[in-house]
């Protein structure tokens, strides 16, 4: 079978994003294709100005990556994974069973490109050079999303008291200065804490660490999964359609048209936009095109909130761990494991860590109330993918935010709707291009 998307039949009329729509702008028929924050913020920047959207998304808003985070929003969050001291510190993190790294080995075979890329990508050089691409991207952070957050009534849903990153020895923060001086070479504010300092700025800490920094200028989602569920009804409200159908293929082989294949036929639109996260890299395959993409297994735990409760988002350097507090609860963020994403979820680690997190903060006490897994979309040099392919100019992708998918999302939408739309983007897109 084969469908026309029909044209929407809902213009904006007073949609609280019409203030973006640009009279200039061709309406066109586009399918995105993966419903958290990039494809989400690329739908209604994408309705703005004027065009069909149609997102498929086979899963529930607020079940996905974008909603089981830390809720963390920092316009700091430069620095790679791939550096000298991470590669020298993975037999290490990988018998430490409190370590922030599991592999699961018989996915090796498979994952070995990608951990090679990521090698090379730990030279220093490599390691300046993504930051400063990184810091590039995120240097519109709030600009976007605050555009999203304001036209969609959701603007309490963030707060940006700044994030706090401590340290409880003084080799950990000898170690960890290579960080700060990154950091603050690409132009971010960050202020170097001690240990009086830190329960100053953050009492609900125990009194055991000695060192810190804060960022003050990032931000918290108070409730990430209410958030999607926010921006996915504003996204209807607009005219957008939402289909809850997996896609499974790309074709790009007609002079004007592109089109899309689920299970129930093929789907013809002018654009396709590519925001699936770590199943892009399988739609692109569709196409005959290869990407180092894989996915970074986190978990979460949700726990009752201490009294009294905290004020920042909490970064335990040593344990890896992301201490959040959020609307209804306390979430503890940690670990990456990389891992087939058809392999069933192991939270052996994750609970192993909220003894620390309840020796970290005063008050906290060990219930939980839900365990998560989710898939971070990782490239190996961490810096997202954007724009239209090479030789492909109507299929356009933004994907392979990692650790900071939910800082980007709205970053990427706009972007992705600039260039549709023909408008210069806010960056130069050159160093985020697919090379095919």
């Amino acid at each position: 079978m084969q469908f026309e998307l029909d044209q929407c039949l809902n213009p904006l009329h007073e949609s609280p994003m019409a203030g973006q729509k640009d009279m200039a702008v061709k309406p066109l028929k586009v399918i995105v294709i993966g419903g958290g924050i990039a494809g989400i913020s690329a739908g209604l920047f994408l309705r703005a100005d004027g065009h069909d959207v149609t997102l498929f998304e086979p899963g529930h808003p607020d079940k996905g990556t974008s909603s089981g985070n830390a809720g963390v929003v920092s316009i700091a969050s430069c620095v790679p994974t791939a550096t000298p001291s991470t590669v020298a510190s993975v037999p290490s993190m990988l018998l430490n069973p409190h370590g922030p790294l599991m592999i699961r080995w018989r996915y090796l075979p498979q994952l070995s490109p990608w951990l090679f890329r990521l090698l090379l990508n730990a030279a220093p050089w490599r390691v300046q050079h993504n930051a400063r691409k990184k810091a590039a991207l995120l240097d519109h952070a709030y600009q976007n999303y605050e555009q999203i957050l304001s036209r969609t009534g959701l603007s309490h849903m963030m707060r940006r008291p700044g994030l706090l990153t401590v340290f409880e020895t003084d080799r950990a923060w000898k170690r960890a200065q290579w960080i700060v001086n990154l950091i603050k070479s690409v132009g971010r504010e960050i202020e170097v804490l001690n240990e009086n300092e830190i329960l100053q700025v953050e009492p609900g800490l125990e009194p055991i660490f000695r060192h810190g920094f804060l960022t003050p200028e990032s931000g918290h989602i108070l409730n990430p999964g209410k958030l999607m569920l926010g921006l996915h009804d504003a996204f209807r409200a607009e005219g957008g359609t939402t289909i809850s159908e997996r896609v499974l293929g790309i074709k790009d082989n007609q002079p004007e048209k592109v089109a899309i294949t689920t299970a129930n036929g093929e789907f013809f639109a002018d654009r396709i936009v590519i925001t699936a996260g770590t199943w892009s890299k399988q739609l692109l395959a569709t196409m005959g095109i290869r990407v180092p993409l894989e996915a970074e297994r986190g978990y979460h735990v949700m726990m009752k909130h201490p009294e009294p409760n905290l004020h920042h988002p909490i970064n335990v350097f040593e344990d890896s761990m992301f201490l959040s507090p959020m609307e209804h609860g306390f979430r503890l963020t940690s670990g990456v494991e990389l891992a087939n994403t058809e392999a069933p979820p192991d939270f052996t680690r994750i609970r192993r860590m909220i003894p620390r997190a309840v020796r970290a903060v005063k008050g906290l006490r060990e219930e939980q109330s839900r365990i998560w897994m989710g898939y971070r979309p990782s490239m190996p040099d961490s810096v997202p993918r954007l724009g239209a392919i090479p030789g492909h100019e109507n299929v356009f992708v933004g994907f392979g935010g990692g650790h900071i998918g939910m800082t980007l999302g709205p970053t990427i939408g706009k972007i992705t709707a600039d260039l549709i739309a023909d408008r210069e983007p806010q960056i130069e897109l050159t160093p985020y291009a697919i090379r095919t």
